[in-house]
């Protein structure tokens, strides 16, 4: 048979007088409860009181680990720059004969001193050089390769000025031309022959 919710309401009245009459009769089930109840009290003090704390724990360990990928981050740029360091020191040789090659400025009187050398090494002479108007320093901000044109006429004997004409287009900065015009012609050191170079030009890098 179904229990009635007066049923219920004395059963539970009765298990609450007993456990009251319990407490007050036994001494030890008291000592027991109250036990329980003071450990039970503490442990949610407590909880309540370290969370904080373990809050405060737990984002320091997350700034410690986020500061320790930054160094990482750090320390492997520093090796990248040591390892570029190394190598620009070791291919220093190399980048400087490809800017002597093909320099960031046009540098015409580089270019003058070169082939003036040239000529007194090849024993000819220079009858006329002339280097086109162009901007020593600044300009345009755009960097892509510009053209330095010269003109350039020499005399001197046959042999000698062959001699010159192949050594101009090794030298380290290259410089190429479209023809080699010859003529003969009285000088005050008697009959030489005259050579012009035709549309010589030599690249730069413009920065």
């Amino acid at each position: 048979m179904s229990t009635t919710w007066r049923d219920r309401y004395l059963r539970s009245k009765y298990m609450v007088q007993k456990t009251i009459r319990d407490y007050s009769e036994k001494p030890q089930l008291r000592a027991y409860l109250e036990i329980f109840l003071t450990l039970t009290a503490i442990s949610l003090f407590g909880i309540f009181a370290i969370r904080p704390t373990i809050k405060t724990i737990g984002l320091l360990l997350q700034e410690i680990k986020a500061k320790e990928d930054t160094l990482k981050t750090m320390n492997d740029k520093i090796n990248n720059l040591k390892i570029a360091k190394d190598l620009y020191t070791r291919e220093e040789d190399k980048i400087k004969l490809i800017d002597e090659a093909v320099p960031i400025q046009p540098k015409p009187d580089s270019l003058a001193l070169q082939i003036e050398e040239l000529a007194k090494r090849d024993s000819i002479f220079i009858n006329n050089l002339t280097i086109e108007d162009t901007q020593i320093l600044g300009g345009a901000n755009t960097e892509e390769d510009q053209d330095l044109s010269l003109t350039l006429s020499i005399y001197g004997n046959y042999s000698n000025l062959t001699q010159f004409s192949n050594d101009v287009e090794d030298l380290r900065r290259p410089i190429k031309f479209d023809s080699i015009t010859i003529s003969s012609a009285q000088t005050k050191d008697g009959k030489n022959l005259f050579m012009t170079l035709n549309n010589l030009s030599t690249p730069y890098l413009a920065k």
